[in-house]
């Protein structure tokens, strides 16, 4: 870990990357080296919960090595801010979908699908739930390699305690888990293969599967593929925290997923009918999904088609850089090149 009077010698700024409610994100060169890195600034706020999400972050990226994780080059510290120094990518998965110019075919989604289920499935070995899983959050390099990003809502999950609960107000809504939907606080890493299928399904339609305005409409969204909740599709449903707090009408599941996803082939439907399941006990693993069949054609060693550079990062999506923010000042005095 650096500290804030280190922080002006070692790097750079090249420029914004783009702003959201966590702080400023920018690109930078490494002085020493002249590697391009994205540097996170992240205010500590008087809020307890500001401190735990910098935590989370920091404690998941310095304890993950793995190619579909985007890696953690440096932590700088100052009395009000915690910067993250991470390796530069230049898009995200969101640009690669709104490119209009290029159609995702099944090459191209299987070959970005399987690295995601790579990242997620190293992951949940290491006991790490992501639980914000969703396009912007999936970096995209001009190599056409996927890394995973955005740890402030990752913990750690105890699968050897029965009693041992978590929040429930995670995961960004379009790609929410059903049992978080409806209150639950004991859950499994199955929350993250939900939040996969969102995204392949995203892939394949290029828009959101379930892009819900509230939650009650988030849920009404759900239903009209999934049918109504029941003893059936979702055991122990009705012991969840606000499974009596909505009254809804009997809905029938959709038989033909063709109509959900029209361009999906056989072997991608199937696969995706195990991860959009109501039931976490009938919804695929990371391991297992990487063993379907739509999967299990040769990956190829390189991207079928490289994505252009967007301007659209990890952030840049969510609130676009304001020009008029001085980011000398906002970081250490650090000097432009």
């Amino acid at each position: 870990m650096s500290s804030s009077n280190e922080y002006g010698a070692m790097y750079g700024i090249i420029g914004p990357i783009g702003q959201g409610s966590f702080g400023l994100v920018m690109k930078a060169r490494r002085l020493q080296t002249g590697d391009t890195v994205a540097i996170k600034r992240i205010p500590i706020k008087s809020d307890r919960r500001s401190e735990i999400e910098i935590i989370r972050e920091m404690f998941a990226l310095r304890n993950t090595d793995h190619e579909n994780i985007v890696k953690l080059v440096d932590i700088v510290s100052s009395t009000d801010t915690v910067s993250l120094v991470m390796e530069y990518v230049e898009s995200n998965l969101k640009a690669v979908i709104e490119d209009v110019y290029r159609p995702l075919n099944d090459s191209v989604i299987r070959y970005y699908f399987f690295q995601l289920l790579c990242g997620v499935s190293y992951l949940h070995s290491l006991g790490i739930m992501h639980r914000d899983l969703k396009p912007q959050n999936i970096l995209i390099s001009s190599e056409g390699i996927l890394k995973i990003t955005d740890f402030g809502q990752a913990c750690l999950y105890f699968p050897d305690d029965p009693n041992k609960t978590y929040e429930y107000q995670v995961a960004s809504r379009w790609y929410r888990a059903p049992e978080l939907l409806f209150g639950s606080t004991k859950y499994s890493p199955k929350v993250d293969m939900w939040s996969c299928g969102c995204i392949l399904a995203e892939l394949l339609n290029g828009a959101p599967l379930f892009p819900g305005r509230n939650d009650l409409e988030q849920i009404g969204l759900v239903m009209s593929v999934l049918g109504s909740p029941s003893d059936q599709n979702w055991k122990g449903w009705k012991d969840l925290p606000d499974s009596r707090k909505i009254a809804f009408e009997k809905t029938e599941p959709v038989q033909d997923w063709s109509t959900i996803v029209p361009l999906a082939s056989a072997e991608c439907v199937a696969l995706l009918r195990r991860l959009i399941v109501y039931s976490d006990e009938k919804r695929y693993s990371a391991v297992e999904a990487l063993s379907h069949d739509f999967l299990i054609e040769a990956i190829p060693h390189r991207a079928p088609y490289v994505p252009r550079v967007h301007s659209k990062h990890e952030i840049a999506t969510v609130l676009e850089y304001d020009p008029n923010v001085d980011v000398s000042s906002l970081f250490f005095g650090i000097a432009d090149l």
